[in-house]
């Protein structure tokens, strides 16, 4: 397994795979962008990522999905759980606290590597809630063309009025990149529109 946090999670998570035979540590980096690459070039079996990590942890996790669907992905974190429901929707199966103690994590991260997805009851609530909430907004699918994943994040991102260097700094691609998946959305606007017509 692929580590990607700061000193003090690092550690933790350190200490809780070298007691146990089943699982490995292949490495472990602390920034965003090196997650991103190592976990491209090692392709290990898990991968837990710390929310505080330098270079933000949702980005990476982002990309990190985007070229590596399905990778399983643990992501630990503080005191407070600001971060879950957008950590899960990043392609997190489990968010685990650094209290929680490394039995906690350990087992963890053993079950997200065997394919679980790993929520206490608390967060199961909160899901539940997200999902029954009447004000929260919706995709409308029948109103937007097909669009890929990746612009899929670049559209919600642009809609939510950053610029394009903020879009590639949170998404850890280029700006070149950006602009050309939002030159590819207006495309596929402009076409669905013209079709309406």
């Amino acid at each position: 397994m692929l580590v990607a946090a700061c000193d003090e999670a690092a550690a933790l998570v350190s200490a809780a795979v070298q007691e146990d035979p089943r699982l490995e540590l292949v490495e472990c980096v602390d920034h965003a962008a090196a997650a991103v690459g190592r976990t491209v070039e090692l392709e290990p079996d898990v991968l837990v990522l710390d929310d505080a990590i330098a270079g933000g942890a949702i980005a990476a996790a982002v990309e990190i999905e985007a070229r590596m669907p399905g990778l399983p992905l643990v992501m630990t974190h503080g005191r407070d759980e600001e971060g879950f429901l957008e950590a899960l929707s990043a392609g997190a199966s489990a968010y685990v606290a650094h209290a929680a103690g490394r039995d906690e994590l350990r087992e963890s991260i053993v079950d997200v590597a065997n394919g679980e997805v790993v929520l206490s009851r608390h967060q199961v609530a909160r899901v539940v809630g997200e999902l029954r909430d009447p004000t929260r907004p919706r995709r409308r699918l029948e109103r937007l063309p097909e669009l890929t994943a990746r612009e899929w994040q670049v559209f919600e991102l642009m809609q939510s009025e950053l610029s394009t260097p903020q879009i590639a700094e949170r998404l850890v691609v280029s700006p070149i990149t950006v602009r050309s998946h939002a030159r590819s959305i207006r495309n596929k606007l402009r076409s669905r529109s013209a079709a309406h017509h």
